[in-house]
């Protein structure tokens, strides 16, 4: 009898003891998409995305990482944004279309907020080479 409330009374203190509440989120059934970024390109004379203006193809750009290696994107039918998947917490890219570079993109991303799920940081220290360029939200609008 002594024995079993020994281990009431453990038990008992274990789960006084045991802090869960830390204040974060429980995102451990939350699923969560990869980290990603936009980019709009967009006519400077018309402010229209060009890849729906000059219905170009998924197939006619290209995007190259530091090393020249082909870079994963797709694009978002509706608005022609490229959305491209970040490989890690900075990167720079080229940006070809019909073999032609049109520009490069470096960028490096914030600390992520702890206290929020599926948050992977924002977009910081974003540059664009040689063209007029806007961020906002993880999307970087670029004038061509």
């Amino acid at each position: 009898m002594i024995k079993k409330l020994a281990y009431l009374f453990l038990i008992i203190t274990l789960c006084i003891n045991c802090k869960t509440d830390d204040g974060l989120p429980d995102c451990s059934t939350v699923s969560c998409a990869a980290p990603f970024f936009l980019v709009d390109l967009v006519d400077s004379t018309t402010n229209e995305n060009i890849i729906l203006q000059d219905n170009i193809t998924e197939a006619a750009i290209m995007l190259r990482d530091a090393s020249g290696n082909p870079f994963q994107f797709t694009i978002i039918n509706s608005s022609g944004f490229l959305y491209i998947e970040k490989k890690g917490p900075s990167d720079f890219l080229e940006i070809l279309i019909d073999s032609e570079l049109v520009t490069s993109i470096s960028y490096n991303t914030s600390k992520p907020n702890v206290k929020e799920c599926c948050d992977f940081g924002s977009l910081i220290d974003v540059e664009v080479t040689d063209k007029t360029f806007i961020v906002e939200d993880n999307t970087v609008t670029i004038s061509l």
